[in-house]
């Protein structure tokens, strides 16, 4: 069987454990699945993935902090696989100290509504866009879109690098963070976790984003094992 990096295309990947369908590619160190692109998005509809887990909001508050100095003051927002909107309310508490004579124009994509109800004043039912993001029509382009712990859920990298750009209005930022395939907990993220489609190195993230649409303005990769990225649309 010929087993190709889906992100640089190299053969030269190792199977990390036999026959197991996760490799690594020896070039970009990539870390992927060989049968992502038919992982069936039910699987999160089946499942309510984090909610009312009161461990996650505090690593909400702990991921805004990274991202806090980037994030544009006009809006609209969007995250994109929201979850229970803990994230959302820390950048709409953000946003509401600075933006005078306005609301914070949040929006929340999700593949079911499993919004914490205690959020429903700040992200109304019209701007909870459910579904998959490849199959959904936004309503706008967006100043800062947020991907939490989502980029490794995806199963083309290319389409989300595609659908970011559009839907992101020029200077406008993405924020994602999301695992690092080079740290040690890696290959355990991927096999404890079946939803875990790709896990990106710099080196294959960077190839995904190469292109002349984005500004790489943080990249850094945590001692536990997350990377944090802010990109700016060209």
């Amino acid at each position: 069987m010929n087993i190709q990096c889906p992100i640089c295309g190299d053969c030269k990947v190792q199977d990390l454990v036999y026959h197991q369908g996760v490799y690594r590619c020896t070039k970009c160190q990539h870390l992927f699945r060989i049968n992502a692109l038919d992982f069936d998005y039910t699987f999160y509809e089946k499942h309510d993935y984090w909610y009312n887990d009161p461990h996650w909001h505090r690593f909400m508050k702990t991921y805004f902090a990274f991202f806090e100095d980037y994030i544009s003051l006009n809006t609209p927002s969007i995250e994109l696989g929201a979850a229970n909107g803990d994230f959302l309310s820390s950048v709409y508490d953000f946003q509401s100290n600075f933006v005078v004579g306005g609301i914070p124009e949040l929006y929340y994509n999700e593949l079911k509504d499993i919004l914490n109800p205690i959020y429903n004043s700040i992200i109304p039912k019209e701007r909870r866009l459910i579904g998959p993001i490849e199959t959904i029509t936004f309503p706008c382009t967006f100043e800062n879109v947020f991907l939490i712990e989502v980029l490794e859920h995806f199963k083309d990298p290319y389409l989300v690098e595609t659908i970011l750009k559009t839907i992101t209005k020029k200077h406008g930022r993405v924020f994602i963070a999301t695992d690092n395939a080079l740290h040690l907990n890696a290959v355990d993220m991927m096999f404890h976790h079946l939803e875990h489609l790709h896990i990106f190195s710099y080196a294959s993230f960077s190839t995904v984003f190469s292109n002349s649409n984005w500004n790489c303005l943080l990249h850094w990769h945590s001692p536990v094992g997350k990377k944090y990225i802010v990109l700016e649309r060209v």
